[in-house]
């Protein structure tokens, strides 16, 4: 059975769903016997078929192994089930038909003989009430059966899978493998007579609302047909990345759906996959045309609150064009002077001037409006840092607005702090914050670039390291001509820590050219233009 498109899914609001029960109790209420005496109303039968409504908004199966994977996707998704299929897990062959077989019956489908132990596989029977089992599996061929042995008799109990219906009670039907077509439909006749031969569910309870994403592995096959069994909507995410694909990200934004399932252990953990999902039910995308921060060349041009919005974007626009790359996304960052250090305490004795919130959205929304990345250039004081990057919490909360700090240029008090470095400690926990912040929203991943032109200046840096929300950029600092930029460069970049990318700010003094001095090997990430 193909993907089911998301365009034939139809999701019902829940409020909706509600109110047609409510309206059908009320009318249930107002019929009675012509003599008004109430009558006895006999209990429902349980459906054979029963989906179970997952309680949260989104849950990753993430078993490795495919049988126990099979076997989470039954557990979580189905209450009830009369018929199951069952197909042997190393029976490669007989996946196509088991799928189609389970999606035209609503029936989870289960693998034997895998990691999974016979007594969880017969524990799962047994809970969902299971009565028939369409095992999977060819006929015997005539010249491998030896007539003289009666054990040998054809069986659907010789297979792992028939011997874990037969220890479950379980009435077998079979189904060979060939029933399916190239189309993994199963053949018409074929239908008829599996439908015949297994007791009939009448009308299944499915799922409402929720949405499967899928990244089809082999042996996943029985996972993503009892997902589908289960009444779910799957839609494929290749490699599990839900960031690298706008579309995924487009339609995510569209469904809204109930619930969200990630089918696979390529999904990633729990906390990551929701915060994956959030942003992309939010629908914002990063100037790059996903929710990858990378690949990418962000090209930085610095601006502050009295600048004009609109000269600014049209400059980092323009700017951006030299220092192009084939093959990688440009991307114009407007980089904003919030705060630096200062020389005199202030009112607040932090050492720091704060430009106001209000001074700097302009800017901030004009290069958002345009497509241009953020970067707020945020100083360090007495204070722990991630205290000043906190006070542009409303503006980091946008999505593409990212943070830069200065680690030489701060002001210390000589006892928490120290003047001209900022510790690894101290960038640690404004990685944490912006991740918090990043995940809270629902945005894309954020970017932390921290200025440098000695290593020393931030002690312990190769404790750093980005997060799935944060992406971290060293970059070397301007310092002077091109000889001492590229002496900056050769010490900034050495021993950089994994999963840190390397920025590059070139002479001081811009000039016309100046693209020519950008190092090539490796390419930085990050370029500021002025």
């Amino acid at each position: 059975m193909g993907v089911v498109p998301l365009r034939t899914a139809r999701f019902v609001p829940r409020a909706i769903t509600v109110l047609i029960g409510v309206s059908a109790l009320a009318l249930a209420g107002c019929s009675g016997p012509g003599d008004g005496q109430p009558s006895q109303s006999a209990v429902p039968p349980s459906p054979a078929v029963a989906a179970q409504e997952p309680t949260s908004h989104t849950m990753v199966l993430d078993a490795d192994d495919t049988a126990e994977l099979a076997l989470t996707a039954s557990q979580v998704l189905f209450q009830r089930a009369d018929v199951v299929v069952l197909a042997s897990a190393d029976a490669t062959t007989a996946m196509p038909a088991m799928s189609a077989a389970a999606v035209e019956l609503h029936a989870p489908a289960l693998l034997a003989g895998g990691s999974t132990s016979d007594a969880g596989l017969g524990a799962e029977l047994d809970r969902l009430g299971a009565s028939t089992a369409v095992v999977v599996e060819a006929e015997p061929h005539p010249l491998d059966v030896d007539p003289l042995e009666p054990s040998a008799s054809p069986s659907a109990t010789d297979s792992a899978a028939g011997q874990a219906a037969a220890s479950a009670g379980l009435d077998v039907v079979r189904l060979d493998p060939d029933a399916v077509g190239p189309d993994g439909e199963l053949d018409p006749v074929d239908l008829e007579e599996l439908q015949a031969s297994v007791p009939s569910t009448g009308e299944p309870q499915l799922l409402s609302e929720v949405l499967a994403l899928t990244d089809p592995q082999p042996g996943q096959e029985a996972a993503i047909a009892t997902v589908q069994a289960a009444g779910a909507v799957t839609y494929e995410v290749p490699g599990g990345d839900l960031g690298a694909d706008a579309d995924a990200i487009q339609m995510l934004d569209d469904a809204q759906a109930l619930t969200v399932v990630g089918v696979g252990h390529t999904f990633g953990d729990a906390r990551t996959f929701a915060w994956k999902v959030a942003a992309a039910e939010r629908g914002a995308l990063l100037p790059t045309g996903n929710h990858h921060l990378f690949p990418g060349r962000y090209v930085t041009t610095s601006a502050g609150p009295g600048d004009v919005p609109e000269q600014v974007v049209a400059r980092a626009a323009a700017d951006a064009e030299e220092y192009r790359l084939e093959d990688v996304p440009l991307v114009p960052t407007v980089s904003v002077t919030a705060s630096s250090a200062s020389w005199y305490q202030g009112d607040d004795g932090d050492w720091v001037d704060e430009a106001a919130i209000e001074d700097l959205e302009p800017l901030v929304a004009a290069a958002r409006d345009e497509g241009q990345y953020v970067l707020l250039e945020i100083g360090a004081g007495t204070a722990p840092l991630v205290e000043e990057v906190r006070t542009f919490e409303p503006l980091l909360s946008l999505p593409g607005v990212g943070v830069a700090i200065h680690p030489e240029k701060r002001r210390g008090d000589g006892v928490t702090t120290t003047s001209n470095q900022v510790s690894a400690d101290e960038i640690t926990a404004v990685i944490e914050y912006l991740a918090d912040v990043t995940t809270h929203e629902g945005l894309p991943p954020t970017l932390l670039v921290i200025h440098q032109t000695r290593p020393d200046s931030v002690p312990a840096r190769d404790q750093l390291r980005s997060s799935p929300q944060v992406g971290v950029v060293i970059q070397a600092d301007r310092t002077g001509g091109a000889t001492t930029g590229e002496w900056v460069w050769n010490e900034v970049s050495r021993d950089v820590p994994p999963t840190v990318e390397l920025g590059w700010s070139g002479p001081s003094a811009v000039y016309g050219g100046a693209s020519a001095l950008v190092p090539a090997d490796p390419a930085p990430v990050l370029v500021a233009a002025s």
